[in-house]
């Protein structure tokens, strides 16, 4: 993997065609003022932020990314960058153009002719699902690529490929089932199926960072540009459980981990997770996971 400044420009052939890299190329620098790349044609990578926000131009439509966000952009998509902001670290890992097919002809056909020549002679055309992911695994590990990429070690060098390889694996296992819940949708088009469950995602990221608060299904529905009702059809077409009911896991699923690694008392916890009923959240919580809060605690 290599590491460098951001360019002038991405664009390096002045051509119509997707850059060609043959490594692991980490785009990063902490800005001191605005940066500005017109639009070009991207290679394959992740878009993130280290610090601040990053407004990334895929295909015409702006991508704010900020926190935990990432954005995966395909080979040949067209990419502009527009920073205002002093102070920006903005982060752009572009793949080796040939590891999308490695992975993916790897883990379906195990062969030791890949050991010998890994990037030649495969035969898969590969494209993503373009979207924000709501995703602070994949964040952390691009910002632990960035402090592997300033050790000029052999054993750094070939951690970096490795987590880079287990990075690949995991999105092309997110992407695979994110193609498996569009089918569900039903819509006429592929491209209108795509369409509709990169909005319900985005909403559902969006739940998970906002579930302790109170909201409603018109905010959750706006997240996604839709109106309640078909919302709440498409959202159930894709997770086959209402939003109602994916709030209430989530809530859960946090209780639980508070439950175990904290001493907060279970009013607290109640409370903290956004149930205003103490004797609500302990029928909920036992009928999920098979005990009351408070026994599930001492069994802890």
């Amino acid at each position: 993997m290599r590491i460098r400044p951001l360019p002038k420009s991405f664009n390096f052939d002045n051509g119509i065609l997707p850059p060609v890299y043959g490594d692991h190329f980490l785009f990063v620098e902490n800005l001191s003022g605005p940066y500005v790349s017109a639009e070009h044609p991207s290679g394959i990578g992740l878009l993130i932020t280290g610090h601040g926000k990053c407004n990334y131009f895929v295909n015409g439509i702006k991508n704010q990314i900020e926190k935990n966000k990432v954005f995966f952009v395909n080979r040949g998509s067209n990419l502009a960058v527009r920073i205002t902001e002093n102070g920006t670290t903005p982060a752009l890992l572009f793949f080796n153009s040939r590891l999308p097919d490695l992975v993916q002809f790897s883990l379906e056909f195990v062969n030791e002719v890949l050991l010998d020549k890994p990037f030649e002679n495969l035969p898969y055309d590969f494209s993503y699902l373009e979207r924000i992911h709501a995703d602070d695994k994949l964040r952390q590990t691009i910002l632990s690529l960035i402090e592997l990429g300033s050790s000029c070690s052999s054993f750094a060098s070939l951690r970096a490929d490795m987590m880079i390889r287990n990075l690949f694996e995991e999105l092309l296992t997110q992407n695979q089932d994110a193609y498996k819940r569009s089918q569900n949708i039903k819509a006429t088009k592929a491209s209108t199926r795509l369409e509709i469950f990169k909005r319900v995602a985005a909403a559902k990221d969006w739940m998970e960072e906002n579930f302790s608060n109170d909201v409603s299904l018109e905010n959750i529905a706006s997240v996604a540009t839709m109106n309640s009702q078909h919302f709440l059809r498409m959202f159930k077409q894709v997770y086959l459980i209402t939003p109602h009911q994916y709030l209430i896991d989530l809530k859960l699923k946090k209780a639980k981990e508070l439950l175990q690694n904290s001493w907060i008392s279970i009013q607290d916890i109640c409370h903290a997770i956004g149930f205003e009923s103490v004797f609500s959240f302990s029928v909920l919580f036992k009928n999920r996971f098979g005990m009351a809060p408070s026994y599930f605690r001492r069994d802890e």
